[in-house]
């Protein structure tokens, strides 16, 4: 039975990602909602099981190497400075503004850092898609932006990391906490090997038909909607928050690196989205019992509706950029 519930979890995220991403939305977002109804929240014909825990460990070991893998280092040495601001920027104001705003509604201590920790991230993916659209990602903003996008993650990622140690999980480190930097560096790596792009492309194909259809699928299946009846306000309110301080705090680091006004208000949307890096992270606190299935149900759904908000602020901005 087991095996029959990961092939229709499959089956129904690829499809739903293509019908997302068919309708002008990211395919992440399709793939989540296929969880959201195949589990509890809906029709409650899937659930997650040890062996879904476990691809879906592979699947972000997979995600994670992959972007290492992507990472040009050498490109962003060429713009060290502005991307260095821009992603310190856009870290900070997330980081401080989440826990402020988590504490003052009454959420623990621990809640409201973490929170700082899930949005401070950026997704590289969104942000990619909408810049290889724009036939801009050639372009000195494109490599700027994704530049800061992998210095965020970098960040995110070590801070979830000392987080989960120091305060999470009884200060113990599960293999599902240390796993994405690791991955993530492996790739680093790995780009410098002949055949790195061969590697690449066997990955992705493996990832994107299987294994992460089946972790956001999962995630999707660990959102119980029934838990969100009084939280529509704060999801709101975490919403806009969640896209004004990637906005304006990666603005901000834009200008202070000289770049003009157009340029860095295109960059500021660039960061907006959470997408996967997010949802990893997300991932982490749930597995190392950071939080629990309400807060995560919380979380996951501001990150679909930053990943959905994002393209449709990107585009008309990115356009003005020459």
């Amino acid at each position: 039975m087991s095996y029959m519930a990961i092939a229709l979890l499959v089956v129904v995220t690829i499809i739903f990602g293509k019908i997302a991403t068919k309708l002008g939305f990211s395919e992440v977002v399709g793939q989540l909602l296929s969880g959201i109804i195949l589990g509890s929240s809906v029709l409650n014909v899937v659930q997650s099981t040890s062996l879904i825990h476990l691809l879906s460990e592979i699947g972000i070991f997979i995600l994670m190497l992959n972007s290492g893998m992507a990472s040009d280092v050498k490109e962003m040495r060429k713009y060290i400075k502005a991307s260095t601001l821009i992603a310190i920027m856009g870290v900070v104001v997330p980081a401080v503004s989440f826990p402020i705003v988590f504490m003052l509604m009454g959420y623990p201590l621990k809640v409201a850092i973490f929170a700082g920790v899930v949005f401070s991230a950026t997704s590289i993916s969104i942000t990619l898609a909408v810049l290889a659209e724009q036939k801009k990602l050639a372009t000195p903003m494109g490599a700027i932006i994704l530049s800061a996008a992998v210095l965020d993650d970098v960040i995110a990622l070590i801070a979830v990391t000392l987080f989960s140690v120091l305060i999470g999980g009884g200060g113990t480190l599960g293999l599902g906490s240390l796993l994405p930097l690791v991955a993530f560096a492996a790739g680093i790596l790995l780009r410098k090997l002949s055949f790195s792009d061969q590697l690449a492309r066997g990955l992705s194909g493996l990832g994107n038909w299987l294994f992460y259809p089946i972790f956001f699928g999962a995630i999707g299946l660990g959102v119980a909607i029934q838990n969100l009846n009084d939280k529509i306000l704060p999801v709101m309110l975490f919403s806009m928050l969640a896209i004004m301080t990637k906005f304006f705090g990666s603005l901000f680091g834009a200008r202070l690196s000289g770049l003009n006004k157009t340029v860095a208000q295109a960059i500021g949307a660039g960061m907006i989205s959470r997408g996967e890096m997010a949802l990893v992270i997300t991932q982490i606190g749930i597995t190392s019992h950071l939080i629990g299935d309400a807060v995560s149900a919380e979380f996951i759904v501001v990150i679909m509706v930053s990943t959905i908000i994002a393209p449709i602020v990107m585009k008309p901005l990115f356009h003005r950029v020459n």
